[in-house]
């Protein structure tokens, strides 16, 4: 999931984004970055999220979207108990609910040593 920073001057419709430097690296299914963000989707990715599960937009809208924020048709997931509502652990082990049809910011995250998440999640799983 990509961070923004958004410009604060408002008269610029503009933002941001950091140039992150980072050695790629495996995932290491600490489940950081998904307790850290909120998933941004696209109506693509709620469309192909809705079909996957087999509920209605009705559903989508009471279950997983996040009211607080709206801006056209673009939404977050909302997060539940600290961390995106498809977040799941199996034996200890991150994994998403929705991983075929992942957001396409979740699709574009690239883990690595350098990014803050990852380094929690690996003093995690060492302590």
């Amino acid at each position: 999931m990509k961070s923004a920073n958004f410009n604060t001057d408002l008269s610029q419709d503009t933002f941001d984004t950091p140039d992150i430097k980072s050695e790629p690296m495996e995932c290491r299914r600490c489940g950081v970055c998904c307790t850290r963000h909120q998933a941004f989707v696209e109506p693509e990715d709620i469309v192909r999220i809705v079909s996957y599960l087999g509920i209605t937009m009705q559903d989508w809208e009471r279950l997983y979207d996040d009211s607080r924020w709206q801006f056209s048709e673009y939404r977050l997931i909302r997060h539940v108990n600290g961390a995106c509502a498809f977040l799941e652990y199996d034996n200890g082990l991150a994994t998403c609910a929705i991983h075929p049809v992942k957001p396409a910011c979740c699709d574009s995250w690239k883990p690595g040593p350098d990014r803050a998440e990852c380094k929690e999640g690996l003093k995690r799983r060492v302590a």
